[in-house]
């Protein structure tokens, strides 16, 4: 795994980000084709923890378009959107076509990220629960 290119590609990825998540059409077409991919790659059960976490990177998205959950910065989400971007990019470092190593690079990009921001998507997945435990909790 080459990770001059993984950075090179996932640069790219970054740049066409900062546009998508202040455009409400792109940013659904993403969340769209995201959840696509996942159900996908969620049918393997070693990936299912990779899954999850894309999961949650794809609902926090959804919440920041809705604008129902803004507590997480820009750069974070610029970099959420990347890494989406760079998932459901068939034309990667390594093309996902290659089986049993096409998704490697990707859970590399994954890997970094939730390197990088864990504290934030911590922070949301927080947040999610309390949300779900007032829904249960009302009337």
């Amino acid at each position: 795994m080459d990770q001059k290119k993984i950075s090179n590609y996932f640069s790219k990825m970054k740049s066409k980000a900062s546009n998508i998540i202040t455009n409400y059409e792109k940013s659904g077409e993403l969340i769209t084709d995201a959840e696509k991919k996942t159900e996908k790659t969620g049918q393997a059960s070693a990936l299912k923890n990779f899954t999850e976490q894309i999961k949650a990177l794809i609902r926090l998205v959804k919440h920041y378009r809705e604008g129902t959950y803004r507590d997480v910065s820009k750069k974070s989400m610029i970099l959420v959107v990347a890494a989406l971007l760079y998932f459901i990019s068939p034309i990667d470092a390594v093309p996902d076509f290659l089986i049993g190593i096409g998704l490697v690079d990707d859970a590399a990009v994954l890997g970094y990220l939730l390197k990088t921001i864990n504290d934030e998507v911590e922070q949301f997945t927080k947040w999610e629960e309390e949300q779900e435990k007032t829904i249960k909790t009302e009337p």
